[in-house]
């Protein structure tokens, strides 16, 4: 994860989890870069005040907030390449996104170096016009209430008592000036004053900060001093340092998250919390793998519920391509006629009823054809467990039958019937509105 690159969706997801109980109204982000965690604030419903202290970000914010900032191309090699490009309101941040995408060949120390540079250069007009018409799609349509361009610890101190804060520092000492040193040398502004940031010696600003306010900063070091706020950790995978997520909020629920090493962080992208399900919608299935399964478990899944595997495969259902949910299943668990489903779960969404899309796509003949084809053996239903000490479960309640009734859990079961994936989705659409 770099300094200006999107934050991991296991991080969206934890942040997601501690801040959808909090009811202060205002978030202050620090260090916001290409604003991934603001857009998600933002979907759920928090007055964003974002800040930074890079050039790319302060146009992104021009961009949102409909403001100016008066920005000069100095580098002789780039100024032709601009003129050549028409008016947008675009330009200036295209301008600076092309000068970082040149950074790492602008040297020219090697044949590859200079190839790559000559053929962006070469190229410079179609990526002005694909960019501009990636950003009109609507990438920059989200909305903050403010942006500040100062030192991220300043804007954090200053906003003691009015908001949670949150923020990802740079990893490395300099990570500002080592990744946007050509941006600088290229452009002439108004630049923000900060402090150079050192995360070795980042433990008593971080105090500071956790101990004074509400706040949540993640990093790539675990502070021993701090190590009653960590929260969480996540393993992005080999070669890769974890992820700490240090927080000072107040919230229902205190959950702390560290991911199995040898569990591989999965290919699959998961839904937007603030996607919005219509008519249009286009859901598919598809089988994925128990380490899909079990990656995903962890965020989504009741923590005092002990899930060791993934069973013998996975289900994911997806929302025009990305994945809103997951199910899995156990021969081992099966009879003859009834299929055992070992877990099912859904992302986090603002979409109310998400978990009862679920199980009714698990009854659909798309699904039991995959479980026959995966199982050799054709079903007559679903069966699973229901861990809690309440008579009925609301989310199976009405789509599955409850067939037993033991201390502490629930057998549901679900019978498959011939109605496709398109005509159960259409059922539940309409009972939505």
């Amino acid at each position: 994860m770099s300094f200006t690159g999107t934050t991991p969706q296991e991080v969206r997801i934890l942040l997601h989890d501690l801040m959808k109980d909090v009811r202060q109204k205002n978030v202050y982000i620090g260090c916001s870069g290409n604003f991934t965690t603001d857009k998600l604030m933002a979907s759920m419903g928090f007055d964003v005040h974002s800040n930074d202290v890079s050039l790319y970000s302060k146009l992104i914010s021009d961009i949102v907030l409909g403001e100016h900032t008066k920005v000069e191309a100095v580098n002789n090699e780039l100024i032709p390449i601009f003129e050549k490009w028409e008016e947008t309101p675009y330009k200036n941040l295209i301008q600076v996104m092309f000068a970082m995408r040149l950074s790492g060949f602008h040297e020219r120390k090697n044949v590859y170096q200079q190839t790559m540079f000559n053929a962006f250069m070469n190229q410079s007009a179609d990526y002005y016009r694909d960019t501009v018409d990636k950003l009109q799609k609507g990438s920059l349509d989200f909305k903050i209430k403010s942006f500040s361009f100062y030192d991220f610890y300043e804007f954090l101190k200053e906003k003691r008592g009015k908001g949670v804060g949150i923020s990802f520092p740079p990893t490395y000492k300099g990570g500002y000036e080592k990744i946007f040193s050509y941006v600088e040398k290229s452009f002439d502004y108004e630049r923000a004053k900060y402090n150079l940031f050192d995360p070795a010696k980042a433990e008593s600003l971080f105090e500071d900060l956790l101990s004074t306010d509400e706040n949540i900063i993640y990093s790539d070091r675990e502070w021993e001093s701090l190590k009653e706020l960590i929260i969480g950790k996540i393993n992005l995978g080999y070669g890769k340092h974890p992820v700490y997520i240090y927080s000072s909020v107040v919230t229902h629920k205190n959950y702390y998250i560290q991911k199995k090493k040898e569990i591989k962080p999965s290919n699959l992208t998961v839904l937007p919390i603030d996607y919005e399900f219509t008519r249009k919608t286009k859901i598919t299935v598809d089988v994925c793998s128990v380490n899909d399964i079990n990656y995903f478990k962890g965020f989504y899944m009741a923590a005092k519920v002990d899930y060791t595997t993934g069973g013998d495969f996975g289900i994911v259902f997806l929302a025009d391509g990305k994945a809103f949910g997951f199910s899995s299943f156990s021969k081992f668990l099966s009879t003859v006629d009834l299929v055992f489903m070992q877990s099912d779960f859904v992302v986090n969404s603002n979409t109310p009823k998400l978990s009862k899309l679920l199980i009714m796509l698990v009854k659909s003949h798309e699904v039991r054809k995959l479980i026959a084809r995966r199982l050799a053996n054709y079903y007559d239903g679903v069966k699973t467990t229901v861990y809690t000490d309440k008579p009925i479960s609301m989310k199976y309640r009405g789509v599955f039958d409850l067939e037993r009734r033991d201390k502490g859990k629930l057998m549901y079961v679900g019978r498959f019937t011939d109605i496709g994936i398109k005509q159960i989705y259409q059922t539940w659409i309409d009972r939505q509105k």
